[in-house]
């Protein structure tokens, strides 16, 4: 599982690419709108002047003569095929969908061809796939006829110099601003495209519906002008209209993928963000356990160094009981006579109570009298109880007597050094 920190990263950087997709939505939903307007306002002239241009071949029975565009080649060696895309992407499928078609019509027709490429991403790639481009222009952010004439030239040189033998156009036809549809159709010579091929057939533009009625044209110089004149401005209306409506259909697809991608980060965000929430939980459980570990480890030393300290004060504070008897047994099985042991615990003849700091004769007599005529009894007496036995003989106390417990101790230890040490001290003012 990753961990809080990542998944935060990736919160912030899904949220970025958000406000990024929501902006280009924005700016494709203004550019589509005068996308639309545009081709929807051409789109009426351009299908007439298509009508008009197949009245003009039905006449040519009757007499009328046929403009070089709008004579169609014995034989077909080799075709060219202008492939209109786009310069950038982020339009979801568009690009992909409208190189594929091209690619497949040129594989199904099966004959060399050339390209000529108006956007970067069907140059692009038509390069990788190695494919004959034989001119290329950036597509245009508001097409233009000065813009489509140059093209429009190089492909009629093509055409008439024999160069090659068809031209064919390949764009995104615009529905609605959900469904584009990738299309293919013939622009040199001017006339629909016929084929038996199915396959080949649902890539090709529908032919506008002509009126019930062929109209009988009268040319006024002559014929063969008005249609040097009118064919070639045609030839340019068509590839405009393509134009225009693949930029349509840009914008379209361009403001759908936006929308979608802006949907799918918010969906993104809000499972991440449970993800997040789940990697927090579970760090600051962890870090619970550890606290709780820790004071417990802490607890378990504090316990070991205060049982450390109570022995030690056991220890220096330690308790002799009085004389006692220690049964013994003879070699008959039968208990012997009662032995006295810690005869040190009885003050002796020359070692009484006087040797403690601070108790002379008649201290150690009024201590004796008191019932305390043992260093044991002596070390466990209580300031109280010293001070009483004193008070009652009459005496004054000493300044010594909240020692005479610890002397005592040393001499039921039986550390005489450990006394005189002490003794010295108490002489010294260090221990007063």
């Amino acid at each position: 599982m990753p961990s809080a920190r990542e998944v935060k990263n990736r919160i912030r950087s899904v949220k970025n690419i958000g406000q990024i997709t929501r902006a280009l939505e924005a700016v494709s939903a203004s550019r589509v709108r005068k996308a639309q307007a545009y081709v929807l306002a051409s789109r009426a002239f351009a299908e007439k002047a298509w009508e008009i241009l197949l009245n003009v071949q039905s006449s040519a029975a009757r007499g009328t003569p046929l403009h070089p565009l709008l004579t169609p080649r014995p034989e077909v060696k080799r075709i060219l095929i202008v492939l209109v895309t786009s310069d950038r992407g982020l339009a979801g499928a568009f690009n992909t969908n409208i190189t594929r078609v091209a690619r497949r019509f040129q594989q199904r027709i099966g004959l060399p061809t050339k390209y000529i490429t108006i956007g970067r991403k069907g140059r692009d790639s038509l390069l990788r796939l190695r494919a004959d481009v034989t001119a290329e222009f950036p597509s245009p952010s508001e097409p233009t006829i000065a813009f489509v004439s140059p093209i429009v030239r190089l492909v009629t040189e093509a055409f008439l110099s024999g160069e090659v033998d068809e031209v064919f156009i390949a764009y995104t036809d615009f529905v609605n601003t959900l469904t584009q549809q990738p299309r293919v159709s013939r622009l040199l010579p001017l006339m629909p495209y016929e084929t038996e091929d199915q396959a080949m057939a649902e890539f090709i533009k529908d032919v506008p519906p002509m009126s019930a009625t062929v109209a009988d044209y009268e040319f006024e110089p002559s014929a063969t002008a008005i249609l040097d004149e009118i064919v070639p401005r045609f030839t340019l209306l068509q590839l405009y209209q393509a134009i225009l409506e693949s930029q349509a259909s840009e914008h379209s697809a361009r403001m759908v993928s936006m929308r979608n991608a802006s949907e799918n980060a918010s969906e993104l965000v809000e499972d991440l963000t449970l993800v997040y929430n789940k990697a927090r939980q579970t760090g600051i459980t962890s870090e619970i356990l550890d606290i709780v570990g820790g004071a417990e480890a802490l607890q378990a030393t504090l316990d070991k160094a205060v049982a450390a300290i109570l022995q030690a004060a056991r220890m220096e504070k330690l308790i002799i009981q009085p004389t006692g008897v220690v049964p013994a047994r003879n070699g008959n099985g039968a208990t012997a006579k009662p032995a006295t042991v810690a005869p040190s615990a009885v003050i002796p003849k020359s070692a009484g109570l006087q040797i403690i700091e601070g108790i002379g004769p008649k201290m150690e007599k009024a201590l004796i009298a008191a019932g305390i005529d043992t260093f044991a009894k002596l070390s466990t007496a209580t300031e109280g109880e010293l001070r009483a036995a004193i008070e009652t003989a009459g005496m004054r106390l000493s300044p010594t007597l909240t020692t005479w417990s610890q002397q005592a101790a040393f001499m039921l230890r039986g550390d005489m050094d450990g006394l005189k040490r002490f003794q010295d001290e108490l002489g010294s003012g260090r221990q007063a």
